[in-house]
């Protein structure tokens, strides 16, 4: 694997999470009926991955896996190269790798 550059990572950071979402070819469904609590605009999506459930609330680039405990570590993140690890079970490297490639729209070889 190649290092990242600054910029690189920044931008992998930055790829939109439905970008990523439909790159791993997660199954995604947006619930409509969601409101969230707090000033900033929230959204929830329940996503499959990989035989796996997941119950994400977005806001901006943060993220949290409400399926998890609120006391378990890496229940949330911030930006997609957190998501790609939270959801491949990947290290940083791959993780960045897989959201350059997104962002790219090259085929996922996720392993």
């Amino acid at each position: 694997m190649m290092p990242w550059t600054t910029a690189e990572i920044e931008s992998a950071r930055g790829v939109p999470f439905y970008v990523l979402l439909r790159f791993l070819g997660a199954y995604c469904k947006v619930d409509r009926e969601y409101r969230s609590a707090g000033l900033a605009e929230s959204i929830r999506v329940h996503v499959n991955y990989a035989g796996r459930d997941f119950r994400f609330v977005f806001t901006g680039e943060k993220w949290v896996n409400e399926l998890l405990s609120p006391l378990q570590h890496g229940r949330g993140g911030a930006g997609s190269i957190d998501l790609a690890a939270h959801l491949t079970g990947l290290d940083f490297v791959r993780s960045v790798k897989i959201c350059i490639d997104a962002l790219n729209g090259s085929v996922s070889e996720v392993s």
